[in-house]
């Protein structure tokens, strides 16, 4: 959030007290903060419960503002749309004409090609990369160094694995691994990406 040109004043955790690792206050609850001209950034890397933190955190707060954090190092075309709540992280890249949705992840040197879609809190692990014209349905996840074939669809709540290359369309609701990957089992929204 630094190197985007924010100024971290808090972390919100209802884990506990870690301040000592942190350069900034750790507030138990949404409620501690006044916010102001303030904005929060979503910092949790599963899709599902960044979607409920979210959802809840709007309806309790309809006046909070979710940042757009693109990391400093990190390249998006200027005709590229990055929705309220999306993180862009170090080394990556988002293409002409993409859209991320609301909360989604771009991770570390992962890239959206061009004209791609990323649904509502879906989530490209480090390291993975898709084609053009790829949609990649809400709260979907491609792992660690995956990848998608231009103009493929991965439907809703999918997991394509780590070091895993789609070379079809994917259905919801599926894990699907290998090289090129198929479907191992079905999945519900809650499950691990695992």
């Amino acid at each position: 959030a630094e190197s985007a040109g924010f100024h971290v004043v808090g972390f919100v955790s209802d884990h506990g007290d870690n301040s000592a690792s942190l350069a900034a206050p750790i507030f138990p609850d949404v409620s501690s903060a006044e916010w102001g001209t303030l904005e929060l950034a979503l910092g949790i890397g599963t899709n599902f419960i960044r979607e409920d933190i979210y959802a809840s955190t709007i309806e309790n707060y309809p006046e909070l503002v979710m940042a757009r954090v693109i990391h400093a190092s990190a390249w998006v075309s200027p005709t590229a749309v990055v929705h309220a709540g999306a993180v862009v992280l170090s080394q990556a890249s988002v293409g002409p004409g993409a859209n991320l949705g609301i909360g989604s992840l771009i991770n570390t040197a992962a890239s959206l090609d061009h004209e791609s879609q990323m649904g509502d809190f879906a989530s490209l692990g480090p390291g993975a990369h898709t084609g053009g014209r790829v949609t990649i349905g809400a709260r979907s996840m491609v792992g660690l160094n995956a990848g998608v074939l231009q103009g493929r669809k991965i439907g809703d709540d999918t997991v394509i694995g780590a070091h895993s290359l789609a070379t079809q369309d994917f259905e919801s609701n599926v894990v699907a691994l290998g090289i090129p990957c198929q479907v191992v089992k079905n999945r519900e929204r809650e499950d691990p990406y695992f």
